[in-house]
Parts: structure tokens; C-alpha cells; sequence
């Protein structure tokens, strides 16, 4: 990992935040500064100067958001030096291994897929015996260990923080780990998008947003009215949702049995993660959900093919799409997200000769239209290759029986524009024990977290191509 310039991008973010900070403090300080003793703010200033209050707020928290990342890789960059320097010092002949850092564990986890499938130390038998009055000092002494483990390896959020009875403990990394064994689609959009922490309190974030700015014009004559159009900035309000998932499990599996902690919270976190995919693509935003990218007012749709999609129609579209981004954000796009079957189409594509027009780019042609460095696994948030310039990602989680085509879509975007806020590191870490089916000895286990996403920041960062075709047409299921 390159400690250095991740900082260096927090760094950066820190500054340009101060920047426009300082900024509305000034704008903020010349309108008071202006008015004659005892007189007032005029309407429209005062609408001006309250908006002024609320851009300096949000730009705190993006300071305060960006130096505590920067002291967080600052804190693992340390950890990691300190860590390899032992791993030397204890080992001098292991060796690094490729690309990253050799480190090593001072001492075993309290919990642990060794512990758990050779000694029985299981997370989840604990947590329920802590919470039915079977916990002896031991188990007590494990889970105290273990959040005291959690938190300095950053797992704890403020939010987790505060649950006293035990019954919101973070789970072991382990489990988490364990997620991988179940096949599922994963969240590769979400892990791509720009991620914050989520605020510890409220069911709601409220961001203001710019409207209609002010104006600039060359002065017609002398002593002439010069451009005056007052800032109008609206607060764009996101709702913090709560996904959940439950498991019956026998009190005896609980009690005796071995293992049970891998496989029922790897499930539940594979299937958290693709719940929060798909809220983040396409929620509706009516029913408790987030409102997705694909339900966004104002985000631009490509307009539809008017044949079966062809390389030639493909690369038109996307150059569509980059160009709309690009004259209505002012910024270049920094994604592509297609699901796999497009990518898989693309790769499939040969030219008139039966030559492949997506190359490795190692000895790709000038002419290729996309290139890729290796297959990489579909349900990762690391890109398969690149298409005008613009990195691509495939997410199974995309829609594909969208409109009459029916089409899959294809989401281009500045994906910095587009925020997902979650507390820890997005899995669902509080859990419930609620014995609601006891005359059957089954216990109901709960698991949930708490998330936020907005793509309405900025809705002409984000392009749509298809779902808009008629039957048969544009981006349809590919025949390989």
C-alpha cells in the first residue's frame, strides 16, 4: 500500500477545504464589516449569510473527515513499520512478500478460526451466554479482550461504542474474512464510490446544495449595474437507512456446537453487502430505502439504441456519456460500471479479420477500443480495464432486465461526486440475540447496520446508458 500517497491526497483534500473555509469566513466577515452602526443585514444578504454558515459547517466536517484519515494511515503506517521491524528482528531470513508489508501477530487473537475449530472458543457462544446469565468470568474476560482488540485496530465506530450490555459487539475479523466461501455478488460499486464516516447520531444527513449561482458580466458603461444574481442553495436532505438480516439457529448449535460463528455471519455479511449494492445502483428511495443511482433525478440517460448493441453503437454511447459528464460537471468521469455479461460481450468482439478489439494492454494495438491487464474476479472494486481513457468495473448487481429490451445498464460516472457513508468498515457489527421461538430451544439471530448514499450532489455527474430500447434492442442478454 502507498502510505504516502494516500496522506498526500488526504493532505490535499484537507487544504482545498480550508481554502473555501476561509473563504466564506472572509465573504462572511466583509458583509458585516460593511453595514453602518446598528443597521442590519438586508433580506437577501441574511439568506446569504446563513448560506455562508451552513457551506462552513460542511467544510469542517471535511476537514475533520480528511485529517482523521490522514492520521489513520499515518497511525497503520507506523503499525506496519513497527510490525515488519519485529517480524525482521524475530525472522531475519523471511522474506517480504510481493507488493505488500510482512507482518506478524505479538500475540493470538481472542478469537480465532484456529481457536474456534480446535479449541472451541467460539465468538457467538459467548455473546449468547453473556446475554442470558451463563456467561462465567472467562467468557466475560474474552469479550472484554476482544472489543479492547476491535478498538485498536480502528473496528469500533462511535456509534458501537456505546451498547453496555455486550449485545452490540463488533465480530472478530475473522468472520468477516469468512465471507469469500459464500458465492455472491459482493458491493463493488459501493466500494468505489467516495466512503465517510457516518455521523454517530440522526436518521437523516442534510447537505446544502447550490442551485443557482451568481453571475459575472462585463459592465455595459461607467457607473452601470453591474451583474447581480444571489446564490440560491437548498439543503439536500439523505436518509440514513438500516439493513438487516435475521437467522433462526438452535440454542444447542449455539451451546455446542463448532464452527457455527463462520458460517452463519459469513452469509449474513455476504448478503449485507449485496443488499447494500443494490440499495446504492438502484434503491428507489420510497420505503425505507436509499435513493440509488439509477433513481436520481436529473442524472443524464443516453438516449436509446436503435438497434442490438454493436461495438460500433457501444463506443458511441460511452463517448456520449463521457462527453454529457464532461460539459455538465465540468470534470471528467473516473468510472465505468458495467455488469460482467457486458464485459464478457466486449472481450468476445473481433474485428473483420477475427482479430480481439479488447487487448491485453501489454501488447494491445493503438486501435483497440478497450484494454485490460488480467481477468480480475467480478465481485472486486479493482478495475477490469479501460475504455477511452476511463477505468471499467463490473458489478453482478446491475440490473439486466431493465425496460423492453429488456437491457442491462451501464453506469458512468465521477465517482467522487457520489457519497456513501457507513459506520466501521460497512459490515453489519451489531448484533441481537432474541429469543422470540424459546419453547423450541431456537434463538433468532439478528444482525443490521446503519448506512446513507446520495448521487444528488451533483446529478450531471452521472451518465445512464440503456434500459430506454425497445424490445430486442440495445444492450441485450449477449450470446456467447
Amino acid at each position: 500500500m502507498n502510505f504516502e500517497k494516500l496522506i498526500g491526497l488526504a493532505l490535499e483534500r484537507k487544504k482545498a477545504a480550508e481554502a473555501q473555509r476561509a473563504g466564506f469566513i472572509a465573504e462572511q466577515r466583509a458583509m458585516t464589516e460593511a453595514l453602518d452602526e446598528g443597521a442590519s443585514l438586508t433580506d437577501v444578504d441574511q439568506e446569504r449569510f446563513d448560506a455562508l454558515s451552513a457551506l462552513k459547517r460542511t467544510a469542517g466536517e471535511q476537514i475533520a473527515a480528511a485529517t482523521a484519515q490522514g492520521d489513520a494511515l499515518r497511525a497503520e503506517q507506523a503499525d506496519d513499520e513497527r510490525l515488519t521491524r519485529s517480524a525482521e528482528q524475530s525472522n531475519p531470513g523471511a522474506s517480504t512478500p510481493p507488493g505488500g508489508t510482512f507482518r506478524t501477530q505479538e500475540r493470538e487473537l481472542t478469537y480465532t478460526a484456529r481457536k474456534s475449530t480446535q479449541e472451541g472458543v467460539s465468538f457467538f457462544s459467548d455473546l449468547y451466554r453473556s446475554q442470558t446469565g451463563l456467561a462465567g468470568p472467562e467468557v466475560q474476560a474474552r469479550l472484554h479482550a476482544h472489543m479492547g482488540e476491535a478498538r485498536d485496530s480502528g473496528q469500533l465506530s462511535e456509534r458501537n461504542v456505546g451498547t453496555g450490555n455486550l449485545g452490540g459487539l463488533v465480530p472478530p475479523l475473522f468472520l468477516t474474512q469468512e465471507a469469500a466461501i459464500i458465492a455472491r455478488a459482493g458491493r463493488p460499486t459501493a466500494n468505489i464510490v467516495r466512503r465517510l464516516p457516518l455521523p454517530a447520531d440522526g436518521m437523516s444527513i442534510v447537505i446544502p446544495r447550490g442551485t443557482t449561482g451568481v453571475t459575472t458580466a462585463v459592465q455595459a458603461t461607467q457607473n452601470s449595474a453591474v451583474s447581480n444574481q444571489p446564490t440560491v442553495i437548498t439543503d439536500l436532505t439523505i436518509p440514513v437507512v438500516t439493513i438487516a438480516g435475521q437467522q433462526d439457529v438452535s440454542r444447542q448449535a449455539l451451546e455446542r456446537g463448532s464452527g457455527v460463528d463462520s458460517l452463519i455471519f459469513a452469509d449474513l455479511v455476504a448478503s449485507y453487502a449485496v443488499s447494500l449494492d443494490a440499495q446504492v445502483i438502484s434503491g428507489t428511495g420510497a420505503g425505507g430505502q436509499m435513493l440509488g443511482i439509477l433513481n436520481t433525478a436529473g442524472i443524464t440517460q443516453v438516449s436509446a439504441f436503435a438497434a442490438a448493441a454493436t461495438t460500433t453503437t457501444f463506443y458511441s454511447k460511452l463517448a456520449g456519456a463521457i462527453t454529457a459528464i464532461q460539459t455538465g460537471r465540468f470534470l471528467a468521469p473516473s468510472g465505468i460500471v458495467v455488469h460482467p455479461r457486458r464485459w464478457g460481450w466486449l472481450t468476445s468482439q473481433v474485428d473483420a479479420s477475427g482479430r480481439p478489439i479488447a487487448t491485453p494492454v501489454a501488447n494491445g494495438p493503438q486501435n483497440a477500443t478497450a484494454v485490460f491487464d488480467s481477468p480480475v474476479d467480478a465481485n472486486t472494486s479493482s478495475p477490469v480495464g479501460f475504455i477511452q481513457g476511463v477505468a471499467i468495473y463490473t458489478d453482478a448487481n446491475i440490473p439486466t432486465a431493465v425496460g423492453s429490451g429488456p437491457e442491462d445498464q451501464i453506469i458512468v460516472a465521477r465517482l467522487e461526486d457520489l457519497i456513501l457513508w457507513e459506520d466501521g468498515d460497512g459490515t453489519p457489527q451489531q448484533l441481537r440475540f432474541e429469543q422470540t421461538i424459546g419453547g423450541s430451544l431456537t434463538v433468532k439471530l439478528v444482525a443490521y447496520g446503519y448506512a446513507a448514499f446520495t448521487a444528488g450532489r451533483y446529478p450531471l455527474a452521472t451518465a445512464i446508458i440503456g434500459g430506454n430500447s425497445g424490445a430486442g434492442l440495445g444492450l441485450v442478454a449477449p450470446t456467447f
